[in-house]
């Protein structure tokens, strides 16, 4: 019985969840934002965004490796869940929004020429969760 080799394209489902939390004090840039934003990393199927006192971006479209589809829990407290996408990249977006407060920008993609499929279920009280494209690599 042989294993299938792990190519970068299409990595192994993981069950692991992966918690993003936005904890920074309502001032940004302030004395606890020193840090740059992490850009290569290798993207959980499973990931859960908590905007309480910051903001959280999730940058998929500089990942090392996304698998097919990406599960993406997203609660949008007192600030902002932005979702980055790159290209031929399906959303799926629902959930419950206060005041219309969850948005896609992203337009639908034919099956034939999806790379990967992001399934967005957020929820909001006074924040955003968005999702869009980035163009080139560029937000």
């Amino acid at each position: 019985m042989s294993t299938p080799p792990n190519n970068e394209k299409d990595p192994p489902a993981t069950k692991r969840t992966r918690w993003l939390l936005g904890l920074e004090p309502i001032f940004e840039g302030g004395w606890l934002h020193r840090g740059k934003r992490a850009q290569v990393w290798d993207v959980e199927a499973s990931l859960v965004a908590v905007a309480a006192f910051g903001d959280v971006t999730i940058d998929l479209a500089q990942a090392k490796t996304v698998p097919n589809e990406v599960a993406i829990y997203a609660y949008a407290g007192l600030r902002d869940v932005d979702v980055l996408v790159g290209r031929n990249t399906h959303v799926e977006l629902s959930g419950r929004a206060n005041n219309d407060h969850l948005r896609s920008d992203v337009p639908a993609v034919p099956e034939d020429l999806r790379e990967h499929v992001v399934r967005v279920h957020g929820h909001t009280a006074l924040g955003d969760v968005t999702v869009r494209i980035v163009a080139d690599g560029l937000p």
